[in-house]
């Protein structure tokens, strides 16, 4: 088999607050050889994922990458050379890749999934059709339960899990209301992602006052991306019974030492609430459940997406930064190499 070159990110020094490109460096190997039952691929896409700020934190977290090791992330690649008889060299597939040009996958329904061009753009397969929109998906209908009729409230509702989820909820039935940062973000959860209002929590000095007028019934479900402040101001306007997803804490820099906020305790208890807290991995058996509905979904005609695509590894970790800046607007993607189904 022919030898391969690798270009990989790695981390060079942990984060104690948000991430900034400093904490990373560019290697180049020797590409990995598959052994037994693997492949190599050749990768096309990686992520840049808000839950990569956990990862490389010295803070506890239920993931982690150590410092000299190649970043971990989402890919979508090529197949180069397969020892497997369940992928064929030209196979288009999904991996945990890592930030690197080529990686190594072993196949199985929980670790690789392969890519029908049928179904959307090769990009796509890590967004709209992939991992954000799984996130959404488990989180919001899994998670939150919503019921027709309801008030679902999303934060970062214009990103690449926000916005998937707030258009999940419509399509159960239920009523949306959106929390982004800027006049643009608003306008895009309002005209692109068929939310039935917006809040720009950056203009408003009285958040509380806004989820009042946003949200006249109150808020049954809050799909919560960001936890802080914003966490605190909605708990105090949840119905009876009310469902909490918590699926990130992107308004936190850094937990160690912990930070301090208000003491919700009281909301919870008077108002039977349910704030749980879930991780995409832990409903892997149910990918293909979720895609069925998910492709469907898409085919209609009923989601709509953006991404935002950084151009080769050298820029992945700029674009993990702009994450937490508010600088990107749709699904982060970071292009290794051209696209050959474009």
């Amino acid at each position: 088999m022919a030898q391969h070159r690798n270009r990989r990110v790695i981390l060079k020094t942990r984060a104690t607050a948000l991430p900034t490109p400093e904490l990373f460096d560019i290697v180049e190997d020797d590409a990995p050889e598959p052994g037994d039952g693997e492949a190599l691929i050749h990768n096309i896409y990686v992520t840049a994922d808000p839950g990569m700020k956990g990862w490389i934190s010295t803070a506890v977290n239920y993931a982690s990458v150590e410092t000299g090791a190649t970043m971990n992330s989402f890919g979508v690649g090529i197949v180069v050379e397969s020892n497997s008889p369940h992928l064929a060299e030209g196979d288009y597939v999904v991996a945990n890749t890592g930030w690197q040009e080529y990686s190594v996958v072993t196949p199985g329904p929980k670790s690789v999934r392969k890519v029908d061009l049928a179904d959307g753009p090769l990009s796509a397969s890590l967004s709209v059709l992939g991992h954000s929109a799984l996130t959404a998906y488990f989180g919001l209908l899994h998670v939150g339960q919503p019921k027709a009729g309801e008030t679902v409230l999303v934060s970062t509702a214009a990103g690449a899990v926000g916005s998937a989820v707030g258009q999940f909820a419509k399509i159960k039935g239920c009523r949306t209301v959106g929390i982004a940062g800027g006049p643009e973000k608003v306008a895009l959860c309002r005209e692109e992602f068929g939310y039935d209002d917006a809040i720009d929590y950056k203009a408003t000095d009285d958040l509380a006052a806004a989820l009042k007028e946003a949200c006249p019934e109150g808020i049954d479900v809050y799909y919560d991306n960001v936890g802080g402040d914003i966490l605190d101001t909605v708990l105090s306007h949840m119905n009876q019974n009310g469902r909490v997803t918590v699926c990130g804490t992107a308004a936190t820099e850094g937990w160690v030492p912990p930070p301090t906020g208000l003491r919700f305790e009281r909301n919870v208890l008077v108002n039977r609430l349910r704030i749980q807290g879930f991780i995409l991995f832990d409903f892997q058996d149910k990918y293909e459940e979720a895609l069925t509905d998910i492709r469907q979904w898409f085919k209609e005609g009923k989601i709509n997406y953006r991404e935002d695509i950084a151009e080769g590894l050298a820029n992945a970790p700029a674009a993990l930064a702009g994450l937490y800046q508010g600088t990107n607007k749709g699904r982060q993607l970071i292009r290794v190499r051209p696209d050959p189904t474009l």
